[in-house]
Parts: structure tokens; sequence; C-alpha cells
């Protein structure tokens, strides 16, 4: 599978750009507090909007896509 499909594939199941946190642990089937490690170690970027850290699907598709 492509970066590319993965991206369609997360647009088609949840309609919009960015992701919580909690959705993108979800997501990647991890705690939200590993993917505050993930963050911090710089192996996840994430965006803040309105106070809430957000995550792209480009960059959860990038992740997928890498690891």
């Amino acid at each position: 599978m492509s970066k590319f499909d993965l991206i369609a594939m997360l647009r088609e199941n949840y309609k919009r750009m960015l992701l919580t946190k909690k959705e993108t642990a979800n997501e990647l089937n991890v705690s939200e507090a590993t993917i505050d490690r993930m963050r911090q170690n710089g192996l996840l970027n994430s965006k803040k909007v309105l106070g809430q850290i957000m995550f792209s699907l480009d960059e959860i598709a990038r992740f997928l896509y890498e690891a």
C-alpha cells in the first residue's frame, strides 16, 4: 500500500484533515501516552489548533508508511 493509498483511506474514514491525539492513538493502535512520547522524540509531528494537539492525515500516513 502506498502513502497516497493510506491518505485516501484515512480521508475516507474521517472526512477531515486533522485528528485528535485520541483518534491518532486509536488509528496507530497505541496509547495516548505513547503518542506523547512519539511527539517528544520527533517521530510524529503535531500541530496545536485552538489549544488542542492535532495530527494531520499526511503525517499519520507518513508514519505508517515508514514504519
